[in-house]
């Protein structure tokens, strides 16, 4: 498949001084914030739609949600980050077997994932009615299993990995680079660099974030139905294989999951996203999350790179992206769930 003028945000590696318009507050500790004291608010204190929350004003909101809903969702700490932030998953629909596994923002950068997770847990808790045919699975949403990396881009946004001391005084790894199916492939040299922003790590799993993610799906792979990474920026739907243009098993109905979600947004905003694998579309990647996922057995596993104006958006785009993203969540789910 020949793609002319491809420009997969995931695979930049420019290097770009960022200095940040708004004022970073050193004085939020890094601890676990999952105190009884966040219980007392209420989620109509938060503005999640409208702004870009921190990882504590996250939590806070998450935690929240749980209080004033807990018959509809539950807040799970799957991990922690290397500065020891927790790693929380919300669960929504906690009663039906069939599991979407949606995670976000592995890369520190790209915000506007993690916002259009945030919004497929706004809807899917204070307006699951309009969502019938979501709540016939339970979602497992992760929208900061790089905490640490999200919190630095406040510092230089266009950090991409996380903040784990590297050898030679570098720092982070690339999470997306980090899982263990076919990490020992050196496909590209700069992945073997700890102060490239591709860095793979020292090994496989040498990351608690990553490890974190893999152990859920580990442990759930029998009754996940769909694994999404939340992904900017490009305009793409991904599937199998990340590292080789061979096929992947099941192509055929991989594709298909892929079509309902394309489908899905052309509903939504009249906007085409590219169907295809990595390999096809830019070059082969080894060590992706996309690719451990359907390693261990989970049905469909989908990368979907949302928006197509680059790392840094307007908070007016946040529930447009949202929109994009939680539609073709469910469709795709309803397929792969057939």
């Amino acid at each position: 498949m020949l793609v002319i003028g491809v420009s997969l945000g995931f695979l930049t590696l420019a290097t770009v001084n960022y200095r940040p318009n708004f004022a970073y507050n050193q004085s939020v500790p890094y601890t676990n914030l999952q105190s009884e004291s966040f219980l007392t608010h209420s989620p109509d204190e938060f503005k999640p739609l409208d702004i870009f929350m921190s990882y504590n004003e996250t939590i806070q909101w998450m935690a929240a949600l749980e209080a004033k809903y807990p018959d509809k969702c539950k807040v799970e700490p799957i991990g922690r980050s290397y500065e020891g932030r927790d790693i929380n998953a919300m669960v929504i629909n906690k009663q039906p077997s069939k599991k979407v596994f949606v995670v976000a923002n592995m890369h520190a950068r790209e915000w506007a994932a993690m916002t259009s997770a945030i919004y497929i847990i706004h809807e899917l808790i204070l307006n699951s009615n309009n969502y019938p045919e979501a709540s016939t699975f339970q979602w497992i949403v992760v929208p900061l299993p790089n905490p640490d990396g999200y919190m630095y881009t406040r510092l230089e946004r266009l950090w991409r990995k996380n903040r784990a001391p590297q050898q030679d005084n570098a720092t982070g790894v690339d999470l997306n680079r980090n899982f263990a199916y076919k990490w020992e492939l050196n496909l590209n040299e700069e992945d073997d660099d700890p102060h490239k922003e591709t860095y793979r790590g020292p090994s496989a799993f040498s990351e608690l974030e990553s490890r974190t993610i893999s152990d859920y799906l580990n442990q759930n792979s029998n009754s996940i139905v769909l694994y999404v990474d939340l992904q900017t920026f490009g305009e793409y739907i991904l599937i199998p294989w990340s590292y080789t243009k061979d096929s992947a098993p099941n192509t055929d109905f991989i594709m298909s999951v892929a079509h309902a979600g394309a489908k899905a947004i052309i509903s939504q905003s009249y906007e085409y996203y590219v169907i295809g694998t990595l390999s096809d579309l830019a070059h082969p990647v080894s060590g992706s999350s996309m690719d451990y996922c359907y390693f261990v057995g989970v049905k469909a596993c989908i990368v979907i790179l949302l928006t197509n104006e680059g790392y840094e958006i307007a908070p007016s785009t946040i529930i447009p992206y949202g929109q994009i993203a939680l539609a073709a969540v469910q469709a795709m789910a309803v397929k792969a769930g057939e």
